[in-house]
């Protein structure tokens, strides 16, 4: 499938109504057509099974283009290692938590080599707004073990800064631990060093998910700065 074939399939799939939505919701600066992300993902399945020289030449020029470059990368059948340079290309052009977000969900390969990768990506603890967003999704998706949890907090601790996309990550994550891994992530964040908006977000989150019981709604709320 050709660059003008897979976009004129993105154009006729663009949604005028969504893209206005979207573009509130998503917070991009990069140009958007209006494709929801189920037509991504399809488009992508189908491309990743006769990818051709995909990876190597396609043009990402707006949001939709690299969110199909991302799908297609996770989905493609191609060794981890090898995968890792296009990402490392594709990461670079990420300006919102949506393209985080959804290609670390995509992407089984990355919690599949989950050692591997937290020692080849450490650095992004370090990086920018949604290098580190990568990283703590990436924690929340694939880490959230009892054996992982003192790394995990460890990471979460060093990249919590003024950022909002970055403590609104490192808060979802802590709430998706006191789902999988309660007893230990109470304890622990009973003490733990994050600033107010990230333990009372938390709070919220938790107290939001349908997987949490309502007596440790009730513990987690004490919580609450």
């Amino acid at each position: 499938m050709t660059q003008e074939e897979i976009d004129a399939r993105l154009r006729r799939a663009s949604d005028k109504k969504f893209k206005e939505f979207n573009a509130k919701v998503v917070n991009s600066k990069l140009p958007m057509l209006g494709v929801r992300a189920p037509v991504l993902q399809t488009l992508a399945k189908e491309i990743a099974k006769d990818p051709q020289d995909f990876l190597d030449t396609f043009i990402t020029n707006n949001y939709e283009q690299i969110l199909l470059y991302s799908f297609v990368l996770a989905y493609i059948k191609m060794p981890y290692e090898q995968k890792l340079p296009y990402l490392d290309r594709i990461m670079r052009l990420y300006d919102n938590w949506a393209h985080v977000d959804m290609t670390v969900g995509a992407f089984k390969q990355l919690g599949e080599n989950r050692d591997d990768f937290l020692q080849r990506y450490a650095h992004l603890s370090e990086g920018n707004v949604f290098e580190r967003r990568f990283l703590i999704v990436f924690l929340l998706a694939y880490c959230l073990t009892d054996d992982m949890l003192p790394t995990v907090f460890s990471y979460y601790e060093k990249m919590q800064c003024d950022e909002h996309y970055v403590n609104m990550g490192i808060a979802w994550g802590l709430s998706v631990a006191l789902v999988k891994c309660y007893e230990p992530t109470l304890a622990y964040l009973q003490n733990a060093p994050y600033n107010d908006f990230i333990m009372n977000k938390t709070v919220q989150k938790a107290r939001e998910s349908y997987r949490i019981p309502r007596d440790r709604k009730a513990e987690i709320a004490r919580l609450k700065r």
